[in-house]
This record gives structure tokens, C-alpha cells and sequence, in this order.
């Protein structure tokens, strides 16, 4: 597999809910749902890593990013364990097999402790057991976005996009009066071409945004409130670097064929994706704190 693997969890398994804390119990780093991380655990790990040349300590200590990139990854790796359980399905002695045959072709890998290597193991046959989940199926989906949309993934929004609030919250008193979005975004939002398009937000082959795109290249105040918003119901006044924002993603009835093609792709990944951004997820103050606008752990 080549040195990738190992370096993996330190560097590339960073790209991993809404809630994060600026404490908690000291005996653990990162906590997702029921599960935790322990603090001794990320500490063996950090000097395992060390010990096997794969990052340089300073003082006895790992810089800010490199922490924070293999919290990630170790976050990551809870995550995946609990979606596999949600969708009926686990890492198998197959998955472990084959990362066990491809680690074994990497001479570092002579230099790993014995928990590390089967830590990398661990992360490594999560991702090949995220590939076999299969998509929700329609009435699953059709429940989840009620509930939670970003927990499916994507994205399916319109917006109206102004330059002051007070006129995002006149906007949004005149939706609240019953009218038309699609309207107002074409009366009232200075993006261009609103007045075609009615507020949609997609791209040139579908009608919803993969969420990793969002966090990836949204601006951060704008994911946050989209993260926030409810299905069928604006959400707003949100300020961005662009402006305010009136948000509103979309009925489930007007984008299942997009949303579901988006997940056919890539189910696994894609509602893991979701999942982090939705989970219940806290970070002792000391090793960063979560920020599901971008899906990573970062500074306070």
C-alpha cells in the first residue's frame, strides 16, 4: 500500500455535531455520541507515531495541526465504526486482511508498535467497510431529512442573498406572510441570476451540493446556518463575507432524484460525512475544538 497507509493516520485521515465543547471529562480528548478517546490512548499514539518516525515531537509534545489532523483521524474512525453498526454492517477479517497484505509491503511498517499497527488496521478496513453500505432506502431517506438534512450528506438548498440584515428580516416577514421563495429571490437577492434561478444552490449535473463540497469551499458562516436549517422552513437572517442570507433547504419531494443519485455514488462515505456533522461530538479545550463548518478539529 505503500508508506500512505501509515502515514495515514496521522496526516490523511484528517478529513473528517453540530455542537462542540470547549471541555471535557479530563480523562478524555475527543468524545462522539457514547464513545470516547482517552487521553492516555491519543498520548501512546502520539509517542508510538513518534518512535516510528512518522512525526516529530517537540519538548515531548506534537504541534497544533499535527494533533488536530490525527484527532481527525482517530474521530474518523469512532464515527465509522458507529454509522457501520446504524446501517448493519462492521469491519470483517477480509477488510482486515487485506490492509494487513498492503501494510506488509511497506518496510515501515517493521518500525510500527504492535497497537499502532493494528490501530492503522482498524482505520484503514473502516474505510473499505464503509463501501458497502448501500443507500437508505426511500422511505429512510424520506425520515432522516425530516429530521436532520445534512445527516444524509448533502445538501439541497435555495437562498436569497442581501447586503443588510434589515433587509434579510424583511425578506424573511414577507416568507413568513406566505410568499414565494423563488419570487422573492428574484425581486430581492443581488447574486446573479437569482431571477432565473430562483435561489437554487447545485451544480451543473445535480440539484443538491455534496456536504464535503460545502464545508470544503462555502463560506463558514453560511454552512453554519445551512447546517441549522430545517427542511422546508427559511432560516435566517445568516451573515456571510457576501452578505445575509435567508436560507431554505429544499422539500424532500423536489430534489429526491438528486439527493438520491448523490448517495449511489458513494453512500458510505457520504453519510459519514453527514454523520460527523450531525453527531453529538465534544473536544477538550486543551486539544482544539470541533467545527462541523469544515469537518476538521482546529484551534480555539
Amino acid at each position: 500500500m505503500s508508506r500512505l497507509i501509515v502515514s495515514r493516520i496521522c496526516f490523511v485521515l484528517s478529513f473528517i455535531a453540530l455542537s462542540a465543547c470547549s471541555s471535557v471529562a479530563s480523562t478524555s480528548v475527543v468524545r462522539i455520541e457514547s464513545d470516547e478517546i482517552s487521553v492516555d490512548k491519543f498520548e501512546q499514539t502520539v509517542q508510538q507515531l513518534a518512535d516510528a518516525g512518522q512525526l516529530e515531537l517537540t519538548n515531548g509534545r506534537a504541534s497544533g495541526e499535527t494533533t488536530y489532523s490525527l484527532l481527525g483521524a482517530l474521530l474518523r474512525g469512532k464515527a465509522t465504526t458507529q454509522l457501520l453498526a446504524l446501517y448493519g454492517q462492521s469491519v470483517t477479517e477480509a477488510d482486515r486482511t487485506t490492509v494487513l497484505n498492503q501494510l506488509g509491503e511497506d518496510s515501515l511498517s517493521a518500525d510500527l508498535a504492535p497497537e499502532l499497527k493494528d490501530l492503522i488496521v482498524e482505520l484503514n478496513s473502516g474505510d473499505l467497510a464503509l463501501r458497502r453500505i448501500a443507500p437508505p432506502t426511500p422511505d429512510e431517506m424520506t425520515k432522516l431529512y425530516a429530521d436532520e438534512p445534512a445527516e444524509l450528506g448533502a445538501l439541497c438548498m435555495r437562498h436569497i442573498l442581501v447586503d443588510d440584515e434589515s433587509t434579510a428580516k424583511k425578506v424573511l416577514s414577507l416568507l413568513s406572510k406566505g410568499d414565494d421563495f423563488a419570487t422573492l429571490a428574484g425581486t430581492y437577492s443581488t447574486e446573479p441570476g437569482a431571477d432565473i434561478s430562483g435561489g437554487i444552490l447545485g451544480t451543473a449535473s445535480s440539484e443538491c451540493i455534496a456536504l464535503s463540497e460545502i464545508q470544503g469551499q462555502f463560506d463558514a458562516g453560511f454552512t453554519s446556518g445551512a447546517l441549522q436549517a430545517k427542511a422546508g422552513a427559511p432560516y435566517g437572517p445568516v451573515k456571510s463575507s457576501f452578505g445575509w442570507h435567508i436560507i431554505l433547504i429544499r422539500p424532500f419531494a423536489e430534489i429526491a432524484d438528486s439527493l438520491q443519485a448523490i448517495l449511489t455514488v458513494d453512500s458510505g462515505h457520504t453519510l459519514l460525512t453527514g454523520y460527523l456533522a450531525t453527531a453529538h461530538i465534544t473536544v477538550g479545550s486543551a486539544y482544539g475544538r470541533w467545527d462541523p463548518t469544515t469537518g476538521n478539529i482546529v484551534a480555539n
